[in-house]
Order: C-alpha cells, then sequence, then structure tokens
C-alpha cells in the first residue's frame, strides 16, 4: 500500500511539474487562405485568450514570433484579460503598445471583457481606464462594426461583441438565424470579409451572415485533448465541443479556431499546446 501511494504521489509531482512547463511554451500554427476576393497576397496573426500570460519578460518570446510571422494585420478576437484580475489589463496593455509597432492591430471583445461591462463588477472602472489607453495606442477596437483594412480595401474586418447571455456554462443558448443582421454591419458587394467572433459555438451563424472567413477562440484547444479524438471540455464546460480548434468550414465559408495563449481558471493543456496562429492570404489564380 505504501508503495502505492508514493508511486500516485510521484506521479501527482510529475504531473504539476509538467504542467508548469506546458503553460510556459507556445507553438506558431501556420494556415493557407486562398479566395476569389483576393487581389494579392496578404498575411496575418491570430492572438487569442492571451488572459494576461507572459511569454518571456514583457512577452519578448511572443513578440518575437509575432515579429517572425511578418504579419501586415494583427487579429484579436478577445479575452486578452482575465475580468477577475486588473493585474492582467495592465500586461495586456503593455503588450499591445509593442504590438501596435509591428502591424496595425484589430481587436474585438471577448467574455471577458464584455463581462466588464456591468457596473456592479469590481473591476468595472479599472477595465473601461484599460480601453482608454488601448484607444491611444492606436489598436482599433471593433464591436458590431466594421473597417476596411487601408492597405487592401477589398478586405474588411468586422469585430462581433456577443451579449453575455451567450456565454452560459454547461449549455450553449440557441441564436436565430437572423441575429446577426441585427447586430452587424451588413457585408459589402465583393468585400473579403473577416470576421473576430470570440464564441465559435456559433460558426453556422457567422457563415450564414456572410463571414468568407471567421477566427474564434474562447475554448482554449478544450483543455484536455484525446489525440485523434478532439477535446474532451470546453472552458463553458460542455463536453466535447464541436468547434475546439483547428480549421472548419461550413456553407463554403472557413472558420479557424484557435487553442489560445493562455489560459483562466482551469490552468491544464494536455496534448493541447499554446498557439499564436499565422494565417497567408492568397488569391485564387
Amino acid at each position: 500500500m505504501i508503495k502505492i501511494i508514493i508511486i500516485i504521489f510521484l506521479i501527482g509531482v510529475l504531473f504539476v511539474i509538467w504542467q508548469k512547463w506546458e503553460l510556459t511554451r507556445f507553438e506558431v500554427t501556420d494556415y493557407i487562405v486562398v479566395s476569389e476576393k483576393l487581389n494579392n497576397p496578404h498575411r496575418a496573426v491570430v492572438i487569442a485568450d492571451l488572459h494576461g500570460f507572459t511569454y518571456g519578460k514583457k512577452n519578448q518570446r511572443l513578440l518575437q514570433a509575432v515579429q517572425r510571422c511578418n504579419p501586415e494585420m494583427i487579429l484579436i478576437p478577445g479575452d486578452l484579460i482575465v475580468s477577475k484580475y486588473s493585474d492582467t489589463f495592465g500586461t495586456a496593455l503593455e503588450f499591445l503598445r509593442e504590438l501596435v509597432k509591428i502591424a496595425p492591430v484589430y481587436y474585438s471583445f471577448g467574455n471577458h471583457e464584455t463581462r466588464l461591462r456591468d457596473q456592479k463588477r469590481i473591476n468595472y472602472q479599472p477595465f473601461w481606464n484599460y480601453i482608454e489607453e488601448v484607444k491611444r495606442t492606436g489598436v482599433q477596437i471593433l464591436n458590431n462594426e466594421s473597417i476596411s483594412f487601408p492597405e487592401a480595401e477589398e478586405i474588411r474586418i468586422t469585430g462581433l461583441e456577443l451579449p453575455i447571455a451567450y456565454y452560459e456554462k454547461g449549455r450553449i443558448v440557441p441564436m436565430e438565424q437572423a441575429y446577426l443582421k441585427e447586430f452587424l454591419p451588413k457585408p459589402e458587394g465583393e468585400a473579403y470579409d473577416i470576421l473576430l467572433a470570440h464564441n465559435p459555438a456559433y460558426a453556422e451563424r457567422y457563415a450564414q451572415w456572410g463571414a468568407d472567413i471567421t477566427f474564434c477562440g474562447h475554448n482554449h484547444g478544450g483543455l484536455i485533448r484525446i489525440p485523434g479524438i478532439g477535446s474532451l471540455l470546453s472552458p463553458q464546460l460542455t463536453l466535447f465541443p464541436k468547434y475546439d480548434a483547428g480549421r472548419f468550414e461550413k456553407e463554403g465559408k472557413e472558420i479557424i479556431v484557435s487553442r489560445g495563449l493562455g489560459t483562466h481558471t482551469f490552468h491544464i493543456r494536455i496534448f493541447n499546446r499554446a498557439e499564436l496562429v499565422n494565417i497567408q492570404f492568397f488569391p485564387k489564380k
């Protein structure tokens, strides 16, 4: 019995060491996207669910990885912060100040930002102070609005901010088919529409709205991934989430779900390394 206890203890210690090590690592995942709507090649990186994490002093390792990708745009579909911890606001702000030196940054809110629209939340005022500083950096915040990419007017970037009710724990709240048409600007003509939408549960709705490609996060890769099967549990506590991580296609439109770069509450990543998403866009020949 004592041997069994010792073995279990050692396994537990090794697991803790492994997870602490794993949470200091990330990888770059490359995607190639081709569309007849594009006139020229373009490059972007997607940074999702950083949650105040740092990779190296002042996030230097992550910043260097972004620089190596040489992006023309940096896309952030939410959750740079943890709503309960105001120290993550300063970490995110410091990171954004460096990101804008690399390329234009487009940022839409995830559930952790949206939660702080509630004046009753303890970090309500620090959050809005953070947002004012973010705006001063030149970061473009897009919440239910669109903007044309200055370097390529055929590209339009839209950010979706969903009400916090769409992040209910334990289930996926139904969304009416016409909901996004009321919430978001209408896609325009022949533009290539990029949508930043934190919650991937509504991938079909994003495609139906008209997004040529949607970038999501939120599920953190599913916390625990089973090789050959996929994720076991989402941060919303739904089992085997359909849109856990990777590339999906709906109605001829693409959805890419990032495994994210940080964690909160459940600080584990089992066969589920954090990722920086690197996108190369090409015109269809």
